[in-house]
């Protein structure tokens, strides 16, 4: 889990990524929500153990996050959780500045709710033609998954195999074949995942490039 104040704060720790591992092709994460939301409360309360979880699996970008914060940096941030003995706050000045970033550079508009979204990095640039969106609160308000943690950690042995992660988004991505190309899916995702990856409601593959 990584902080990101900024849409730019995020492409520079991209950038950094790439010039320090050379990692240029890849899947990032962002995943948008707020503390006030029920969703919210469930990632926070979770997020330190996320945060160790996820490793090096793939890198999940948290708008509107960081640590070290002073009261003069962002007056309106408020401490949230803890993740390795250091404090992590929330703004919503800088959460609403990223969202406005992200809806300016793409298509995608924010639904008020929790989102994650998986994005293709293509040669260091994102890539926003396949990204893969998941609507947490319909999921958790509908009774689709038990528990945002529960939903994390079936989602992380997935992205652990990143060929798999990007088999997915390939073939949603398609328009052709669709019915071959959903059982292909279904057979390549943990079940607890299945009902998800078939209703719009919950997950849809969108082309929200500008």
């Amino acid at each position: 889990m990584l902080e990101a104040m900024t849409y730019q704060d995020m492409l520079s720790d991209i950038n950094e990524n790439a010039r320090k591992n050379g990692i240029i092709n890849d899947t990032i994460g962002i995943l948008i929500t707020r503390p006030d939301l029920p969703t919210g409360k469930q990632i926070m309360n979770s997020l330190e153990y996320f945060h160790f979880r996820t490793g090096k699996s793939v890198n999940f970008y948290l708008p509107g996050y960081g640590a070290y914060w002073t009261k003069y940096d962002y007056p309106d941030g408020i401490v949230v959780t803890r993740i390795n003995g250091v404090e992590w706050s929330f703004s919503n000045e800088m959460f609403v500045s990223f969202i406005q970033n992200l809806e300016h550079y793409s298509k995608w508009q924010y639904s008020g709710e929790s989102e994650l979204l998986l994005v293709e990095l293509k040669d260091n640039v994102l890539s926003y033609q396949n990204t893969m969106q998941f609507h947490l609160d319909n999921m958790l308000r509908d009774r689709v998954i038990g528990s945002i943690p529960q939903f994390f950690e079936t989602l992380f042995r997935v992205c652990a195999n990143k060929d798999s992660l990007q088999q997915i988004s390939n073939i949603f991505g398609q328009k052709t074949v669709k019915h071959v190309s959903m059982e292909f899916v279904l057979s390549n995702v943990p079940s607890g995942l299945r009902k998800l990856f078939t209703e719009e409601k919950y997950f849809c593959v969108k082309n929200v490039e500008n």
